[in-house]
């Protein structure tokens, strides 16, 4: 099983070509740099507006309510981060159901691409800089990311909670929070406070937070928070992909479904139903994931 390496800094970020997306070429990408490409990202307010065929694929499979839980993304043009490569991104149909997420797509032959069962699901990653998203959905053994214009990010983001929800199991215990928390720069106060972050505001709960010094000269300082609560861990964090601090990378990991965290050689490391995840962590952080989870009973197994 190959253990997914999180949020450790690379020169240039890379993110490969799915195996639906097409190589670019000017006779077939070319319209998209002219204007001439379908809008944003949006959510279908009737069934007329679904790609032939997506909604009867998704529906059973996924489990599919209302089309609230359906996110149209347009067809585009992206850098992989592997020399000078493009691809070309298909238009695609994001499915959040009540039984799994699921992505369709309309080239290079319409149909699902990728099925991430509830039950299977382990993680979820979601990274913000400026109008770029990347969301993934992460299983043992599968994977459904998407990259979007954040434009649509307010209709995006009720469907993810209700997902997180579903797959958070009570029975956790409560965190106790370690003392009085220092003032936090407004950005991170915000984020802390940011109804997302969160699946009850009103829950106890705790985190830690640092500035990672910058390792060369020219280079910004980047916050990194920890956040536990009865259902959830959660890392934020400035995108080691970005340049600037405009944006975060977050990452959602139920704690019913953690079952063990070890220290390792780039971080700690977690299992979380059946996938193992590093994350990179700094001291004062590390010592904090080894504190909560010292004798929480989701670490029993570890």
């Amino acid at each position: 099983m190959k253990v997914r390496e999180l949020f450790v800094r690379k020169r240039r970020p890379q993110d490969p070509a799915e195996s639906w997306e097409m190589p670019y070429s000017e006779q077939d990408g070319g319209f998209y740099f002219r204007g001439n490409y379908a809008g944003h990202p949006c959510v279908p307010r009737n069934l007329e507006e679904m790609p032939v065929g997506a909604f009867d694929s998704l529906e059973g499979p996924c489990g599919v309510e209302e089309l609230r839980q359906i996110l149209i993304i347009p067809s585009s043009v992206r850098a992989t981060g592997l020399g000078n490569q493009k691809v070309i991104t298909p238009l695609q149909v994001l499915a959040v159901g009540a039984r799994a997420v699921g992505l369709w797509a309309a080239k290079p032959e319409p149909g699902t691409k990728v099925i991430v069962t509830l039950k299977d699901l382990a993680a979820i990653e979601d990274v913000q800089i400026l109008l770029y998203g990347r969301l993934s959905f992460l299983a043992r053994d599968q994977r459904l990311t998407i990259r979007y214009n954040t434009v649509c990010r307010r209709v995006l983001e009720p469907p993810l909670h209700t997902l997180r929800r579903r797959i958070a199991a009570p029975g956790c215990a409560p965190p106790q929070p370690s003392g009085k928390a220092p003032p936090l720069p407004f950005k991170w106060n915000f984020l802390l406070a940011w109804p997302f972050s969160t699946l009850d505001p009103n829950a106890p709960r705790d985190f830690q937070f640092l500035c990672e010094p910058r390792r060369k000269r020219g280079w910004i300082e980047r916050g990194h928070m920890l956040v536990l609560t009865p259902w959830e861990l959660v890392s934020m964090r400035d995108p080691p992909e970005s340049d600037h601090s405009y944006g975060v990378d977050s990452f959602f990991m139920a704690r019913s479904r953690i079952q063990a965290v070890a220290p390792g050689q780039k971080g700690v490391e977690i299992t979380v139903n059946g996938a193992r995840f590093v994350l990179s962590l700094a001291p004062p952080l590390l010592a904090a994931v080894a504190a909560w989870f010292a004798t929480a009973p989701e670490a029993a197994s570890a």
